[in-house]
């Protein structure tokens, strides 16, 4: 019986990780949930942004001036077990973890053999690097290779080889129900 493969879709902030994700959903019937909005109402509302915001939302919305912090406290949430996040994810019906920082969580997953294969989306022509404060992975850790510099078409061509690749190792991943 095939099953569904578990993707883990890494890369530098607004690089295209969610869009490719919901790429893959799309074509593959693979499930995500946004590892930031997982992590926001596991942790980061109840820990830290219920005394510094109004709302969940206004918290959600302005993450992006405080990734550093955040990747700290999804530290400490998976400390002292460095797959908590990705275990969690996984077991509540995920198949692909979205957004993983650290290098200690990441080998913890890689050492779990947590996921089949590792993306890196790459927007590095149009888009700056993240800082290593809070991005501690790179390209070398991923054994899939996501150009996102191109026109968005280029990501579909890459979802579908993808899919085929999935396939081949005999990964339930929607090939006839799309007729491909």
């Amino acid at each position: 019986m095939k099953r569904k493969p578990k993707l883990l879709i890494i890369g530098h902030a607004r690089h295209g990780k969610d869009t490719v994700a919901e790429k893959i959903s799309n074509k593959m019937g693979l499930t995500f949930r946004s590892s930031s909005l997982f992590v926001a109402e596991e942790c980061i509302w109840h820990q830290w942004g219920s005394r510094r915001y109004n709302s969940f939302e206004e918290m959600f919305s302005d993450r992006v001036n405080h990734r550093e912090t955040w990747a700290n406290l999804i530290s400490a949430y998976n400390t002292p077990d460095k797959t908590r996040t990705a275990k969690t994810m996984l077991a509540r019906g995920c198949d692909m973890y979205v957004g993983m920082r650290r290098r200690d969580e990441f080998a913890a997953c890689q050492a779990a053999r947590l996921f089949d294969h590792v993306i890196w989306v790459d927007a590095i022509k149009r888009l700056p690097r993240e800082s290593k404060k809070s991005m501690e992975l790179n390209q070398s850790d991923a054994d899939i290779y996501f150009d996102n510099n191109g026109p968005s078409k280029n990501i579909d061509a890459l979802v579908c080889e993808l899919q085929l690749q999935l396939s081949h190792a005999n990964y339930d991943v929607n090939l006839t129900a799309w007729g491909t």
